[in-house]
């Protein structure tokens, strides 16, 4: 833990996944070190801590899926969950972020103080701490999505959300229901269905399939990757590929040559795939490839089609006490339910209250449609800064990180170096870049289905639309011209004196 009572900014980091070892990594190298980087687990990781069903594996290749400082040997072109976990926990060591860490410490509050320039961070205990600067990096896949179907206490068997696996649940021999058609059923379903004496899959809409090359690597390929040339030339042929069709937003624009490309590659492995005509008709979506996000998947739908596994193409309504109803009224008698429902990644800073200047309650001004300035930060919340935030997710999200937090690093480097102690986005380069952006993304695929891409109103909220390639030119020349830099007593904030760094609540 670092003690924040030297000199210099103190920052808080909300999260210890890929976006906050990112923000610690780039405070280091920025010469930062007056950081504390908190998390309500007990152990780094993030999501990939927190996903740990069977089958849990990234769906970008692992040189992609990647910081750009920090190499690794993969073993394979898709990392699974435990691969991710260790490659960020040898990063934390490998950059001495250990001593930053502050785990088992959920974050319940952030607020400005307009007199002292500072925040005051609580925790769900009622301790506090006094910080400069606030990163949140809590990303968007913290927060599950639990159905809310009626019955649940009637029901005899287990249930499970992906998100919230129970490692000491047997499915062997079980029947098993998995509700959803997601990524993380097109990655439990194979895994389970050997062993569950029948599966039972529910699928309201259908997605794209698309191709996963899934691929363990050979010794000579590790060794041709274990160089800084090798590696980096095979993350920028994944980069180069993927980029090629998201410039301009080329595959999220309905009914584009790219969108009408991927949607017939889909389709193809769908066929060859899938043998019965009446399950490639249920199968088969008809909206453009990004309505939904796409499933990468090889194994699925071989799965799909084994003597033990059952598609029922509706949703379910209610549970019983042997298993689920579905809208159609159908029972479905089952001894485990696994909801591969997701999560709630338009609930931007689930769980966290955030006040600005004059009290202002950033999730009261959002209301049900988050916006921010490249998904950083957003006017009257000074010195508060998001990694992954409103409208900054696409499909090379460490990439993005990086370049998030790299754009906050330049920010406080400029504010350390010009004695700011304040920094806040302009208002006319937010509500510019909020302009075009909302038109953009009204004529977008994201904006065409029911995904986790809107929010409650329908506003798509989440994603970006125009590839990687912009949005690093956007952070790398618009960090010092689109900030509000106020310079004033430069005095780092105080850390209660405690002896394990907290205040304790007031009796």
């Amino acid at each position: 833990m670092t003690d924040t009572t030297g000199g210099g900014l103190s920052v808080a980091i909300i999260g210890a996944g890929f976006g906050g070892i990112a923000m610690g990594v780039r405070l280091v190298k920025a010469g930062i070190t007056n950081f504390t980087i908190f998390d309500s687990w007990g152990d780094i990781g993030g999501t990939w801590l927190h996903n740990t069903y069977p089958g849990a594996a990234v769906d970008t290749p692992s040189h992609m899926y990647s910081f750009s400082f920090r190499r690794y040997d993969w073993p394979r072109r898709f990392a699974t969950q435990a691969e991710l976990l260790e490659y960020l926990k040898t990063t934390v060591k490998e950059w001495g972020l250990d001593e930053h860490l502050e785990l088992n410490t959920e974050i319940t509050g952030v607020h400005w103080d307009d007199r002292s320039r500072t925040h005051r961070v609580v925790d769900a205990n009622g301790c506090e701490w006094t910080f400069n600067v606030v990163v949140s990096a809590v990303g968007i896949l913290n927060v599950p999505a639990f159905p809310g179907w009626e019955g649940k206490d009637e029901f005899r068997g287990t249930v499970l959300h992906t998100a919230r696996w129970d490692p000491a649940v047997d499915w062997s021999g079980k029947r098993v229901a998995v509700v959803g058609t997601g990524s993380s059923s097109a990655q439990v379903v194979p895994a389970m269905a050997p062993d569950a004496a029948s599966l039972t899959v529910f699928m309201r809409q259908p997605v794209w399939v698309d191709e996963k090359d899934e691929h363990t690597f050979t010794r000579e390929e590790r060794r041709r990757y274990s160089t800084w040339w090798g590696y980096h030339r095979e993350r920028y042929k994944v980069y180069l590929a993927n980029e090629r069709n998201w410039l301009g937003g080329r595959v999220a624009v309905p009914g584009s040559r790219v969108d009408r490309r991927a949607t017939a590659r889909c389709f193809a492995h769908m066929k060859r795939q899938i043998k019965d005509p009446a399950l490639l008709r249920l199968m088969t979506p008809d909206g453009p490839y990004m309505a939904k996000r796409p499933v990468r998947s090889a194994e699925y739908l071989p799965a799909l089609q084994r003597d033990n596994v059952k598609l029922v193409p509706r949703a379910v309504e209610r549970f019983y006490e042997d298993g689920l109803i579905d809208s159609a009224g159908e029972k479905h008698p089952v001894d485990i339910v696994v909801t591969a429902t997701g999560f709630r990644p338009a609930e931007y800073i689930f769980g966290i209250d955030v006040t600005g200047s004059n009290g202002a309650d950033l999730h009261g001004v959002w209301g049900a449609d988050p916006q921010a300035f490249l998904g950083v930060n957003y006017p009257g919340f000074p010195n508060f800064f998001m990694l992954l935030g409103p409208n900054s997710n696409y499909y090379a999200i460490v990439f993005n990180l990086e370049r998030q937090a790299d754009f906050v690093a330049r920010i406080l480097v400029r504010m350390q170096r010009s004695g700011s102690d304040v920094a806040e986005v302009k208002h006319t380069y937010f509500r510019v870049f909020n302009r075009w952006l909302s038109k953009r993304l009204a004529r977008s695929s994201f904006a065409t289905g029911e995904s986790y891409f809107r929010s409650a109103s329908g506003t798509v909220v989440t994603q970006w639309p125009e590839g990687a390639a912009p949005f690093w030119l956007l952070t790398r020349l618009l960090a010092i011209p689109s900030t509000r830099f106020t310079a004033a007593r430069v005095r780092p904030a105080r850390r209660p004196q405690t002896t394990n760094t907290r205040q304790s609540p007031q009796a």
